[in-house]
Formats: structure tokens, C-alpha cells, sequence
């Protein structure tokens, strides 16, 4: 596939892989290197999408970590950079397959995870037992990245429910009883909820009397 249609997360997943293959004296990058790298690396949505399907990620991950172990190696100067072994290759154009018909313009760290349930492997067939079909996990693509957002460029990712990462949600804090009450303000409640009531012009902002900071 054209690496350029890869996010930035994307690519720190597949260079990761190949690290991790060359740190462990592999001769070949296999499914499960990219597999465990997904969930590892930062950023990925590949955790979030195991959970939205109904599969544990530390499950999974241990899974990858005991076929990774299990897998031969070398070790001393006679190792080289390993190359891609065949089933890594045809998930990554799976992932691209994946993405097109979606109107995703990039291949994201979901359309990978998606592309190796897709795979005839036992990497492929591993994801189907915790739950994780291609069929599935692209069912939970919206759930995972907050909407009908599409991947239209190269750092998408980091956009991905960006209010749930970077605000808070004083709504669901008040409903858990994390919230401190309100005492003596009475006029301001009806004041916001009136403003809030409106259809336009409804955002109330709370200041303080003059000289209070």
C-alpha cells in the first residue's frame, strides 16, 4: 500500500512493530507484533475499540505477548532488520480495502486492528474468539472515534473525542454526586437556566462581583 495514506499513528504502530521484531531477534514482523504494538502505543484506538465490542484488551494482550514468545528467534551479529512476513502485509491492505469505502482517506490505527480480524491467520481467528470480528469492530468505529467522523488526515486520531480528553463533563459529575451543592443562589440558577432556555444566545457565563479576581 502507499505508506503516505498512513496516519502518524499508524506509523509509529507499524515502526514500533518492527522494533519490537528486532528487539526480540525475530526474522520476520508477524500480525502479532503490530497486534501488541497497537494496544501499546500511545494514542492507538485499538483498546477502546476491543472494549466497545465486548473483548477484554488485557486478554487480548496477553494473548499476543504468548505467541510473540513463543515465536523463533536469533540473537548475535548475524541478525539483520527483519523483513514483513506475508500475513502482515495482506492485513495492512486489508486495512486500506477497510478504509476506502468508508470515505476514510487515511489508514488509521482502527482500520488496522480491523484488517488483521480480517486476515485468514490465527491471528484473525484469535480476534474472532474474544469477539473482535472485522464486521464488528467496524461497527464500532463512531462509537470509538465520538460521531460520524471521518479520517481526513494524517493526525485524525488526535482529534478523536476531544472533549472527553481534554474537558469535563460537569453534567455526568453532577449526576455521580461529585458535585458540590449550590447554596444561596438562587436568582443566579434561575438566571443560567433561563439563559439556557433560550434558543439563541444560550450560553450563560458566571462572573464574579468587581475586584472578587
Amino acid at each position: 500500500m502507499n505508506t503516505e495514506r498512513l496516519t502518524t499513528k499508524s506509523k509509529e504502530t507499524l515502526t514500533a512493530a518492527v522494533a519490537l521484531a528486532t528487539s526480540r531477534g525475530h526474522a520476520t514482523v508477524e500480525p502479532w507484533h503490530l497486534l501488541l504494538t497497537l494496544l501499546d502505543t500511545g494514542g492507538s484506538t485499538a483498546t477502546a475499540l476491543l472494549k466497545a465490542v465486548g473483548a477484554n484488551p488485557a486478554d487480548v494482550r496477553r494473548a499476543a505477548n504468548h505467541a510473540i514468545d513463543r515465536l523463533p528467534s536469533a540473537r548475535g551479529a548475524s541478525t539483520v532488520e527483519p523483513g514483513a512476513a506475508r500475513e502482515l502485509v495482506n492485513a495492512v491492505n486489508a486495512a486500506e480495502q477497510i478504509a476506502g469505502p468508508l470515505g476514510d482517506e487515511y489508514v488509521s490505527t482502527e482500520h488496522l486492528l480491523a484488517g488483521l480480524a480480517r486476515i485468514d491467520g490465527e491471528v484473525g481467528r484469535r480476534l474472532h474468539q474474544f469477539g473482535a470480528t472485522e464486521k464488528t469492530l467496524v461497527a464500532a468505529f463512531d462509537q470509538v472515534r465520538g460521531g460520524g467522523r471521518r479520517v481526513t488526515s494524517a493526525d485524525t486520531e488526535e482529534t478523536y473525542k476531544a472533549l472527553e480528553k481534554y474537558g469535563v463533563d460537569l453534567t455526568e459529575r453532577a449526576r455521580a454526586g461529585k458535585m458540590d451543592p449550590v447554596i444561596g443562589r438562587d436568582s443566579e440558577i434561575r438566571r443560567v437556566v433561563q439563559v439556557l432556555s433560550r434558543r439563541t444566545k444560550n450560553n450563560p457565563v458566571l462572573i464574579g462581583e468587581p475586584g472578587v479576581g
